[in-house]
């Protein structure tokens, strides 16, 4: 993921802005030739796809495959576009070819979809820890500096150093990453997934169907009375059940919510800390949101849609509009829908505003350190060092080719320098969509410890749709409100976890009864004074704590 960064004054001020203020929060199908045998992005910033060396290991060939019998267990959750195909990791093509060109036997562990962290602190508890885990450590409680002085996980500087060249070679050459990727107390804890390039870093927004724009007349919404137009038509002239549907959680990206100056997160302003659902901009966006609600804008499911509802009412008809992502949602929904009706159309919308040609305060961003598909090393591997090597794999030339495009001749060809994925990828012959059959080949639609490749991104995201609704969401403010990747210590992150968990669950308890009409905004006050008696105030005193020792990593 980690490639490059552009030229330029304004990217510099981009990337110092970063640095002190940001942290962005396949079927098992006849491959058409026997193989032994992923969507998620020098001057300290990630290198250019066409400059990337991904560390490289000038004695690679003698270091891969290991010389000697290792077989390592791997505890991971299982990536969705993967499981369309997949229910384990070992059967994956692109886990055999791993596993031959590292000589290293892996034996996967899966938690269920959806019960990650509960798994997670089930084995925890349990003591009889995999050699690797795959997690994002940020969530864990009390974080990653508490998971390393509880000893489940290594902390991993001198390994890194002694075994990892080429994942130390570009931690030193990339200081914006290296300060992301360890805690306060310099500790490094996983081997990290890191995206290369600033096109790797937005790719979730508003999504809506361009068809029925088309035939009702009507642009592409930018404010909110826009998109209060558009979908009552949709409503009353398109029959749509569900004008509006999706994960109630994508709100935390800022759509909608984003237009009244808020998300449904922490984020920061003029150096200070705020949480959205406290502010008096949530007030105002759940005034209009409500209203959207109780006129039948939004889906009537949205508590409970998951990601298989919002899309089967999103190619079925039932729904017009969206959140989601370029690859997985708006171009599999049309590859999907091709056959079935070819003038079906989706397009990627800004996130809305409330005045035309205001820029929206927030909207998605990821950072450069990806968080989730990151590994550890627990405490209870015993060959540390071929387990180091093995995942510093991915850092190298050849790991970074097989992470991002799989195997070549099989899912890639290397064409005038430029690794061009197969036909069989992109226009698979039993027809699965790419996020499904790529999947399967290579991680860079997915995480995991390696550097994402731009050079993935420019195929994967290939319609002229997909391309456009980047290009749209990236039309945001919101690199300057992104709170920092920080870390607490142990006991504050043990107590601001506890205090959370309470306050996540009132905070959504409320959003639907204020949603609903089950409680009136009359007692918004009382909600925020509650929210504060939870212990919100001190969460926010945490991480306002937390950016002052990640300014002086």
């Amino acid at each position: 993921m980690l490639s490059g960064r552009k030229k330029g004054r304004g990217t510099l001020i981009m990337l110092l802005i970063m640095v002190a203020l940001i942290i962005i929060t396949g079927c098992a199908a006849k491959a058409p030739s026997d193989i032994s045998s992923g969507e998620t992005e020098s001057g300290g910033s990630p290198q250019s796809s066409g400059e990337q060396t991904a560390g490289g290991s000038t004695e690679l060939a003698q270091v891969y495959p290991l010389q000697k019998d290792v077989k390592l267990t791997y505890w991971v959750g299982v990536n969705a576009s993967v499981a369309l195909s997949y229910t384990n990791y070992g059967d994956m093509p692109f886990f055999k070819e791993l596993m031959k060109k590292t000589g290293v036997t892996i034996e996967f562990m899966h938690p269920v979809q959806g019960q990650e962290s509960e798994s997670l602190n089930i084995l925890l508890a349990s003591g009889e820890l995999p050699d690797l885990i795959e997690y994002n450590w940020y969530g864990f409680m009390g974080g990653p500096e508490k998971a390393i002085s509880d000893g489940y996980i290594r902390s991993l500087n001198d390994i890194i150093k002694q075994y990892s060249p080429n994942l130390y070679k570009y931690l030193s050459e990339n200081p914006i990453v290296d300060k992301m990727v360890k805690t306060d107390n310099g500790n490094y804890y996983v081997y990290p997934f890191i995206r290369g390039d600033d096109a790797l870093v937005v790719f979730v927004g508003p999504i809506v169907r361009k068809d029925w724009l088309d035939d009702l007349g009507l642009p592409l919404p930018e404010t909110m009375d826009d998109w209060y137009q558009m979908l009552t038509a949709f409503k009353e002239n398109k029959g749509a059940a569900a004008p509006l549907t999706y994960e109630e959680g994508l709100l935390s990206q800022g759509a909608f919510s984003g237009a009244y100056g808020v998300i449904r997160d922490f984020y920061v302003e003029d150096g200070v800390v705020k949480y959205g659902p406290m502010e008096p901009g949530w007030r105002d966006f759940l005034a209009v949101y409500s209203k959207w609600y109780q006129e039948g804008l939004i889906d009537p499911d949205i508590a409970v849609v998951d990601r298989n509802t919002v899309g089967a009412k999103m190619t079925g008809g039932q729904a017009g509009a969206s959140m989601g992502f370029a690859g997985s949602r708006l171009g599999s929904w049309m590859q999907s829908m091709a056959d079935v009706d070819p003038r079906y159309e989706l397009a990627g919308a800004p996130y809305p505003v409330i005045n035309k040609g205001e820029k929206p305060k927030f909207g998605h961003m990821d950072y450069y350190y990806g968080l989730s598909g990151s590994v550890a090393i627990t405490t209870k591997c015993r060959d540390v060092e071929s387990a180091a090597r093995l995942l510093d794999y991915g850092y190298s030339e050849e790991g970074h080719m097989l992470y991002n495009f799989g195997v070549e001749s099989v899912s890639y060809n290397i064409v005038d320098g430029y690794p061009k994925y197969t036909d069989f990828i992109m226009n698979n012959p039993d027809g699965l969509p790419i996020n499904q059959i790529l999947a399967g080949y290579a991680r860079g639609i997915d995480s995991g410890p390696f550097i994402q490749d731009v050079r993935y991104h420019e195929q994967y995201i290939s319609m002229p749709q997909q391309r456009q609704a980047i290009t749209a969401w990236k039309n945001t403010d919101a690199v300057k409100y992104k709170l920092p990747p920080v870390t607490a210590t142990p006991e504050e992150s043990q107590e601001a976890s506890i205090i959370m968990n309470e306050v996540n669950t009132y905070m959504q308890e409320m959003f639907f009864k204020f949603l609903m009409g089950v409680e009136p905004l009359d007692k918004f006050d009382e909600y925020v004074s509650t929210l504060k008696e939870l212990g919100i105030e001190r969460v926010i005193e945490i991480k306002q704590e937390g950016i002052e020792r990640y300014n002086n990593r």
